[in-house]
């Protein structure tokens, strides 16, 4: 069986490349990130090892132009193509998908993601999709689907494989089941770096300081808290599966040794805690990983590493810690379910930065009840955490309500929605009711990223200096022209390109 794992580049009008593997919020940039997806290049893996023939296949990530993409897919004529996709792009992919089998009709096209595992019947309905997955565990499933299609004729009426939506006939589909919640994640391959011809992703990623780097496969899918009502790894119908310490420590000696990696992200929703996160500190130095000259990254939360952790960390060599403070004050916290107080944010921030790590903020504005109090508060907490040097970074975002999560949901109930139309939902502009005006949010945005070019935070950055770290040095004069490219980038597709 002939399968293609497929990202079709996807242009808007200003010429913007939406960013969509990884599930991730879509945004449209003229600087594209180009993020592995890493689940799906282990589905990629796994089914080429038990001998199906696997067509990699993201046009994003080779630059090259739609047509010539979906010219070079009808050419190739798979069997079956497997698509990712969210809120933002969803009528893009509709439309895709029947051209798709129009073109080519014997070909079953799979579509993928939290948006689509959310409403199986709205994508159903929408287009001529053979199938949706429901399950976030998308190599599994595809290691048992795929072969079970090439032995079947009568698969559509006869598989009972977990967690599908099935097309049966033009006017028929059914549903398998819940699909397995927790999953033996070691028994999974690690990725085949160059099947998924990994260096397209090494370098245009903010994340690293050092390239080429890479994302590892994650310890954690999907989030060990699942409680923050606007993320995706939330509700009765997700929980997570853990990898062992052992297996991660080995692909991290495998991507340093035999590809060269100079930094290592783990992008699970949260990292390990407590002894795991020691023990695998601590395996890292056993292994003299450390000393490589490798960095390594995380995302966490706030209030789940102590101090002894993250100073095990920071021996360890780990470096970019991304940590969500979403808003500072008590009752948005509260309202999405974080977790944490405010006051827990300066402490690890405090800590992250005894230890020479490099804390990453990620902040979202545009919540329906943020009134002036709230987003001063927010604004002022930003620009105070970086100019004290306890935050090195920061992402500003809209808090676009996607995927049928628990705060989209809360907003269509509530009657808070400004548009239903998926092709508003590309976190370009606000689409919820709120009490300013949407200028408001948008000038809270710049005035948090106009932080980098404030002559506090220059000299800030220049007393890290001192420490004589090889980190601060590179943050300093390597990493900030090109982390102000982004910066730019950031700024006009939130405030300034949606109003063109």
């Amino acid at each position: 069986m002939r399968v293609a794992i497929s990202y079709p580049p996807i242009v808007n009008e200003q010429g913007q490349v939406a960013m969509v593997s990884q599930n991730r919020n879509v945004q449209y940039f003229v600087k594209p990130t180009f993020l592995m997806p890493i689940i799906h290049a282990q589905a990629a893996t796994w089914l080429r090892d038990i001998g199906v023939e696997i067509k990699w296949d993201d046009g994003n990530a080779k630059q090259i132009p739609y047509d010539q993409w979906y010219t070079e897919l009808l050419a190739w004529r798979p069997d079956m193509v497997i698509l990712e996709s969210t809120t933002p792009v969803m009528k893009f992919y509709w439309r895709l998908i029947d051209k798709l089998k129009a073109d080519l009709p014997q070909c079953i096209v799979v579509m993928t993601g939290y948006h689509s595992m959310r409403m199986p019947e709205e994508t159903l309905a929408n287009s001529a999709v053979d199938v949706v997955i429901l399950s976030n565990h998308i190599d599994f499933v595809l290691h048992r689907f795929v072969p079970y299609v090439g032995e079947h004729d009568h698969w559509r009426t006869s598989c009972d494989i977990e967690g599908l939506h099935i097309r049966v006939d033009e006017k028929t589909t059914r549903s398998t089941g819940t699909f397995r919640r927790v999953e033996v994640l070691d028994i999974a391959p690690d990725v085949d770096r160059d099947l998924v011809d990994w260096k397209r992703y090494a370098y245009e990623n903010g994340n690293f300081l050092q390239t080429p780097g890479t994302y590892a496969t994650s310890v954690i899918r999907d989030c060990t808290f699942g409680k923050c009502t606007f993320c995706r790894y939330n509700g009765p119908d997700l929980t997570f599966s853990v990898r062992s310490i052992e297996k991660s420590l080995d692909e991290y000696q495998r991507l340093i040794e035999d590809y060269g990696v100079k930094e290592i992200f783990d992008d699970s929703g949260v990292w390990y805690r407590g002894e795991q996160a020691r023990a695998f500190a601590r395996g890292i130095i056993d292994r003299g990983l450390h000393k490589r000259g490798v960095y390594f990254g995380i995302n966490t939360r706030f209030g789940y590493l102590d101090e002894e952790t993250i100073a095990l960390l920071g021996k360890a060599n780990f470096r970019f810690i991304l940590v969500g403070l979403e808003a500072s004050d008590t009752e948005t916290l509260n309202r999405l379910h974080k977790g944490y107080l405010p006051e827990q944010a300066y402490k690890n921030l405090e800590w992250y930065t005894k230890y020479g790590l490099h804390p990453h903020l990620t902040i979202m504005v545009g919540y329906y009840w943020q009134n002036r109090e709230m987003l001063d508060l927010t604004i002022n907490t930003v620009r105070d955490m970086m100019f004290k040097g306890i935050a090195r970074t920061l992402q500003v975002t809209y808090c676009t309500p996607l995927d049928y999560t628990p705060y989209h949901r809360e907003c269509i109930e509530q009657g808070q929605m400004l548009t239903d139309d998926y092709d508003d939902f590309d976190m370009s502009r606000i689409i919820v009711k709120t009490p300013l005006p949407p200028a408001a949010y948008a000038e809270a945005i710049r005035k948090m990223y106009g932080v980098a070019l404030h002559p506090r935070f220059i000299m800030r950055q220049a007393r890290f200096l001192a420490s004589g770290r090889k980190r601060d040095w590179q943050f300093m004069f390597t990493y900030s022209w090109r982390a102000l490219r982004r910066v730019r980038n950031h700024i006009y597709n939130l405030t300034e390109a949606s109003q063109e």
